[in-house]
């Protein structure tokens, strides 16, 4: 039950050294782009047939002569400005994508040949492959007439995709929804305080205060509706009752099935399991659902629970709260001093599996011990609220 009084009866690596081949190739020559990323291999790219020797030197990796290689721990020719106005070769094939090799910078930036009409589009030192995108990348011949080179033009080969930036992170899963259904038809509708039985399920239907509720019993598993206008204090449930003289675990493994549908809802209104034990006295709630305000950490009237701890159940987490009442009405007719407990999920559902007998367990591990079971209820609860909610399905079982 909530906080309220109730009436009796109340539930709730370095620069590579330069190659001398059959042709002449430069280690820090004019024009010499960026040499493929650090970390390269051996000579990345074969000597191109063209843009060699240029007039205005020649024309680095980006096109020309195969040139500078992708040493190993070589981060790159650093900018220099050769070939400024090299006729250039015949477009060369501007040496093979050298073999950037993993976790290549990426050559910064070299000027190749600015001005130079020769050097195809070299493909300028592989773009630094995966190696993090590279800087700027080797701009290979950016404006040597042979076109920019596809020396990983900005660098932007973040994910490694030859300068391609990425695909966004996937939009996460959303929970599955509740299984379409209608409320019941037909029924038993009670506007007072009311209990009794229906197939092998126990009703209760209690309320005081100002305002109004009402509770329809369709006699079909612990399917039930309600609803409810400005009402001080209200609760209905349906389930199993026991004879009170044996403890959950020795009752056996409880657990209920449930979609409701609910409206209004404003203030406070608790949706789940409920029930009372004897010696000890306790008033247990299990919450999946709530209407405007999340029950946590402070009670209806105003008071503070204690917070004893978290439990996963059922593929959520519960925050589990306790709270002592101190002389209050309760199932034995008589005001007496008892705890609450309370397993409150972390994200509110309107359908589910429900495993009591694991809530249970799990509240002995922090310390909170039941007593005999008296029952175990699907339970709607408010307080100064307006609304209705159908169980659509309801059930509570013992295997």
């Amino acid at each position: 039950m909530l906080l309220s009084a109730r009436k009796p009866g109340r539930p709730l690596a370095a620069l590579a050294p330069c190659l001398v081949a059959a042709f002449v190739l430069s280690c820090t020559g004019a024009g010499g782009g960026g040499d493929g990323g650090k970390g390269g291999t051996a000579a990345a790219g074969t000597f191109g047939t063209g843009g060699g020797a240029g007039a205005g030197g020649t024309a680095g990796t980006g096109g020309s002569s195969g040139g500078s290689v992708a040493g190993a721990g070589d981060t790159g020719g650093a900018t220099s400005n050769g070939g400024v106005t090299g006729a250039g070769g015949a477009a060369g094939d501007g040496g093979a994508s050298g073999a950037a090799g993993a976790g290549g910078t990426g050559g910064s930036s070299g000027g190749a040949g600015t001005s130079g009409a020769g050097g195809g589009a070299g493909t300028s030192g592989g773009a630094g492959a995966t190696g993090g995108g590279g800087a700027t990348g080797g701009r290979g011949g950016a404006t040597g007439g042979g076109g920019a080179g596809r020396g990983g033009a900005t660098g932007t080969a973040a994910s490694g995709g030859g300068g391609a930036t990425g695909g966004s992170g996937g939009v996460g899963g959303t929970s599955p929804a509740c299984p379409a259904a209608n409320p019941p038809t037909g029924g038993t509708r009670y506007c007072s305080n009311s209990k009794g039985t229906a197939g092998n399920y126990s009703y209760e239907l209690w309320a005081e205060g100002t305002g109004s509720g009402c509770m329809t019993v369709y006699r079909s598993d612990a399917k039930f509706s309600a609803t409810w206008t400005n009402v001080e204090d209200f609760l209905a449930r349906m389930g199993l009752q026991f004879d009170q003289t044996k403890t959950p675990a020795q009752i056996g493994t409880i657990s209920a099935d449930f979609a409701e549908k609910k409206t209004g809802g404003n203030n406070l209104v608790y949706v789940g399991i409920y029930g009372w034990t004897l010696s000890p006295l306790r008033e247990y709630y299990i919450l999946d659902d709530w209407g405007e305000m999340k029950p946590a950490g402070t009670a209806s009237d105003g008071t503070p629970r204690t917070h004893v701890g978290t439990i996963t159940v059922d593929g959520d987490t519960y925050d589990v709260w306790k709270k002592t009442r101190e002389n209050k009405p309760n199932i034995t007719g008589t005001n007496q001093t008892f705890d609450q407990y309370f397993s409150i999920r972390q994200n509110a559902r309107q359908c589910g599996h429900i495993s009591v007998s694991e809530h249970f367990s799990k509240w002995l591990g922090l310390g909170l011990q039941l007593g005999k079971l008296v029952e175990t209820t699907l339970l709607v609860e408010s307080q100064n609220s307006t609304g209705t909610l159908d169980f659509t399905t309801a059930t509570v079982t013992v295997k």
